[in-house]
């Protein structure tokens, strides 16, 4: 990468994370570009140099908080193994990627409302193939009887939606770690696909 390239990458890097922190502390209509250049000590022609709206920035910050999430379950899947031993992968590496950005996850949220629409239909393509995969995860330990849900849709949003919701009450330095945190969340989403004891602790010896 040209040096170019990698200041231009810098200072991207210096705007999402000085937006998502305003964001999340004055929400995105609270927030000016005039506040995110100020809070950088940068003038304005400083963000123009890297996003030429306030919603590009906003859409970035949706896209770094989704994607992750969509590869947490497709890389679930491509390793293999037995459906409860992909669910729990899947569940335990999405809690991370809730936890290690968890002002992001709060944004994507709190501020759909202000998404594009351009983008929202994006946005809502990618949200459907996570929940696809992971429903479809749920229908095949279904088929191999490792899973004993109802509607497979169904638990996949319960799933997602409980670890999604950690960004609200995950707490730096709490009780628990982001490793225990994932683990007993993953455990979770095994028993609500209804697996038993002995394969929660097989499922888990393969995280």
């Amino acid at each position: 990468m040209a040096i170019r390239d990698e200041l231009k990458q810098f200072k991207k890097e210096r705007i999402l994370e000085e937006a998502v922190r305003l964001f999340y502390e004055r929400g995105f209509r609270g927030t000016s570009l005039d506040a995110i250049a100020e809070s950088l000590d940068m003038t304005k022609p400083f963000i123009y140099a890297a996003y030429e709206r306030k919603t590009d920035i906003l859409v970035e910050i949706y896209m770094r908080a989704l994607l992750p999430s969509l590869e947490a379950i497709q890389q679930a899947r491509a390793q293999g193994g037995a459906p409860a031993a992909q669910l729990w992968r899947f569940a335990f590496n999405y809690t991370r990627v809730v936890i290690s950005n968890q002002r992001g996850t709060a944004v994507f949220f709190r501020e759909e409302v202000s998404i594009p629409k351009e983008s929202r239909r994006e946005i809502n393509r990618i949200k459907k193939v996570m929940d696809d995969e992971v429903a479809g995860l749920l229908n095949e330990g279904v088929r191999s009887g490792d899973f004993s849900v109802g509607d497979a849709r169904t638990a996949a949003l319960a799933i997602i939606g409980m670890v999604s919701w950690a960004y609200l009450w995950y707490r730096e330095g709490g009780r628990l770690s982001p490793n225990q945190i994932a683990g007993e969340l993953a455990s979770h989403a095994l028993r609500m696909a209804g697996v038993g004891p002995e394969a929660l602790a097989q499922a888990q010896g393969h995280d």
